[in-house]
C-alpha cells in the first residue's frame, strides 16, 4: 500500500490581522457576559454606564469581523483565525442587534 503524504506550508503563519480580529470578538463576548451578569444581578437596575459598556462591545465586535474580513486578503497566511475571528465577530454582531432592539421596544 502506498502511504499518503502530507504537505505543510511552512512558511505560513498565524499572524496578522487574524489575531486580532479573534481578540477583539473574545472581548466583545467577554463584555456581554459580564454585562449579563451585572444586569441579572441587579435585577434590570443596573447604571448607565452598563449601555455604554454594551456599545462598546457592540463596536468591538463589528470591529473584530470588519479586520477579520480583510484579513483574507493576506498572502501566504493561515486563516484559521481569520475565520474564527469573523465568525465570532458576526454573531456577537448579530446577538448585540438583538439585545438593543429589545431594548428599545
Amino acid at each position: 500500500m502506498a502511504k499518503k503524504k502530507g504537505y505543510r506550508f511552512e512558511d505560513r503563519s498565524r499572524y496578522g490581522r487574524g489575531i486580532i480580529s479573534t481578540v477583539t470578538s473574545a472581548v466583545s463576548i467577554v463584555i456581554f457576559l459580564s454585562t449579563a451578569f451585572i444586569c441579572t444581578v441587579m435585577a434590570g437596575r443596573a447604571p448607565q454606564w452598563i449601555g455604554a459598556l454594551g456599545f462598546s462591545g457592540f463596536v468591538m465586535s463589528f470591529y473584530g469581523m470588519i479586520v477579520g474580513l480583510e484579513s483574507f486578503r493576506e498572502r501566504n497566511e493561515s486563516y484559521l483565525l481569520s475565520k474564527v475571528g469573523t465568525l465570532m465577530g458576526g454573531a456577537m454582531v448579530a446577538v448585540w442587534f438583538i439585545v438593543f432592539c429589545v431594548g428599545l421596544a
